[in-house]
């Protein structure tokens, strides 16, 4: 049981959505044999009868024709499924190219924002550049019009002592003497106004001298200026080339996760079909036999009354782990189980009477694997589903219980039984007791690693309830 629950756990892990398609949640297919009315419940009865008993009742279908049949029809199905397989492979194959250039495209957007941020911090210190400079030319512009009224008031100045000078020419030099006061009063104030006239000449050569150079710094801001607008213009059209990049990496992304998305649902689709023809074919290779539900509530009941366990929880297990005895089993040891089960296998079989080679177990989990690998090991036998290893270690229980001797794995009394006392180890479960029972569920499948499988008892649990609500109802 234990390498069953390891089985389980790896295809889990395997393809999620499988678990789901499957009644049996990953449980390896199964084949079912029903109990032979006439089976001798009898603790003294001879065993060589019980053998024939226990073989009649399990034996699989081995009408020609139905065998023919339906190897024709899993073989339609096999290439069916192969089909879908390789078309599946394609869609992934396709859809690694796209998640890989949607990578790379997402990579060059990065870029272009990277892009775009240095381009636009370009354009900002271009700008910043470009109101230094007018507030520089519109500072030289004030001092050359500063310089220009500086001047003209100089200029006026000068005007109103030429014109003096000119009234001293036309004046004789006694009427010059006669209005001053002396000779020597005259010729300071001849002296001052040549004086004064030769520094205001220099005076205005500087000015001009001054409104030149500044003339000149504002050509050269200007020259700056447009080197600056050219340079923002330059800028600018690469800020809008790069804007347009980007539009068209993001429409490309976009292109990109619309088609991932079209992958991901023909993936997923084909997925589905793959792996309902991948059941189709375990159920059709598993040679089950669903049992009549008045059928097995009758074997629960009996089975209850032996071990204690409520009927209801045995049926819910027992619909868990091989849909109620259609899906039993469709591998054969010597392709499925470990071969550290064989030994024993072979002595189960032997001692029924069964031919080892036919014996119906569970599949390996890469059956229903897309890639088709596989991660574990079938080899569960019957509808209780139990492990050679398993099997041995409550035969002789079961043996006395049922008055089977030996007891037989795919017998449905003797599969009940067994189940009936591994989950009646869990305490509370024979009181009915509903978490005792999740656990015992859980421990069923996974051993002692069953707190992560409460998804296994959920839904064993849920059967439950639905059969005891069916058991009042009759």
């Amino acid at each position: 049981m234990h390498l069953r629950h390891s089985i389980k756990y790896n295809f889990i892990l395997i393809t999620a959505a499988t678990l789901f398609l499957s009644l049996s949640f990953s449980s390896p297919q199964k084949t079912l044999a029903k109990e032979d009315s006439n089976t001798n419940t009898n603790n003294n009865t001879n065993v060589n009868s019980n053998l024939n008993s226990n073989s009649n009742s399990s034996s699989p279908n081995t009408n020609p024709e139905a065998l023919k049949k339906r190897q024709e029809e899993i073989r339609q199905k096999e290439q069916q499924l192969q089909s879908i397989r390789t078309r599946v492979n394609a869609y992934e194959q396709n859809s690694d190219i796209i998640a890989q250039k949607a990578q790379t495209v997402k990579e060059m957007l990065l870029s272009l924002d990277e892009d775009i941020r240095q381009i636009e911090n370009a354009l900002a210190e271009t700008e910043k550049n470009l109101n230094v400079i007018q507030r520089s030319i519109s500072d030289k512009e004030h001092d050359i019009l500063m310089k220009g009224e500086e001047i003209l008031k100089k200029r006026d100045i000068l005007e109103e002592y030429v014109r003096e000078l000119n009234l001293l020419d036309k004046k004789s030099t006694v009427e010059i003497i006669l209005e001053k006061s002396s000779f020597s009063d005259y010729f300071k104030e001849v002296e001052n106004i040549v004086a004064f006239e030769h520094r205001l000449h220099e005076f205005l050569g500087q000015l001009h001298t001054d409104r030149t150079a500044i003339g000149k710094e504002k050509e050269v801001l200007e020259e700056k200026k447009n080197e600056q607008l050219a340079l923002f213009s330059i800028q600018e059209e690469q800020r809008i080339i790069l804007e347009r990049n980007k539009k068209d990496r993001e429409d490309l992304l976009r292109e990109a996760a619309n088609e991932q998305e079209r992958l991901d649902n023909l993936i997923e689709k084909g997925s589905e079909v793959a792996n309902r023809l991948a059941s189709e074919i375990t159920a059709l290779q598993s040679l089950g036999t669903k049992i009549d539900f008045g059928e097995a509530l009758k074997e629960a009941n009996v089975v209850s009354g032996l071990t204690g366990v409520r009927p209801a929880f045995l049926l819910g297990v027992l619909k868990v782990e091989s849909n109620m005895g259609s899906n039993v089993g469709g591998g054969r040891y010597e392709n499925d189980m470990n071969p550290a089960q064989w030994d024993r296998f072979k002595s189960i079989c032997s001692e029924l009477g069964y031919d080892p080679q036919d014996r119906p177990v569970s599949r390996k989990p890469c059956y229903r694997s897309l890639d088709g690998k596989c991660r574990g090991w079938g080899g569960a036998m019957g509808p209780a589903q139990f492990m050679p290893s398993t099997w041995m270690g409550y035969k002789e229980a079961v043996a006395n219980l049922t008055g089977h001797n030996p007891p037989d794995p795919w017998n449905l009394r003797d599969a009940l039984t067994a189940m009936g006392l591994k989950l009646s180890k869990v305490e509370g479960v024979t009181a009915h007791d509903r978490k005792a029972e999740h656990k015992a569920a859980s421990i069923y499948l996974a051993g002692g690693n069953w707190a992560s499988f409460g998804w296994y008892g959920d839904r064993v649990l849920k059967f439950a309830d639905q059969y005891e609500a069916q058991i009042k109802n009759e």
